[in-house]
């Protein structure tokens, strides 16, 4: 057998160093600046909210057509 069956000897293999890693994960989650999840917040709040109109809207629509047919 050859010495590429064997895989690179175990000397050659290096270890991950993963000493930063908390270091890493830890400034990864203050990319987004605290203000702008804020204000995704308060925009996700405000959709729902709009949702709810535009689909009580919808319903009252439905109602009116109805109503209109009843009294055609």
């Amino acid at each position: 057998p050859s010495p590429r069956d064997d895989g690179p000897p175990k000397e050659i293999l290096d270890v991950r160093d993963n000493s930063k890693d908390g270091e890493y994960w830890e400034a990864l989650s203050h990319v987004i600046p605290e203000r702008t999840l804020k204000l995704w917040d308060a925009l996700g709040a405000a959709l729902l909210e709009y949702h709810k109109v535009l689909t009580r809207r919808a319903e009252l629509l439905s109602e009116a057509t109805v109503l209109q047919k009843q009294n055609s």
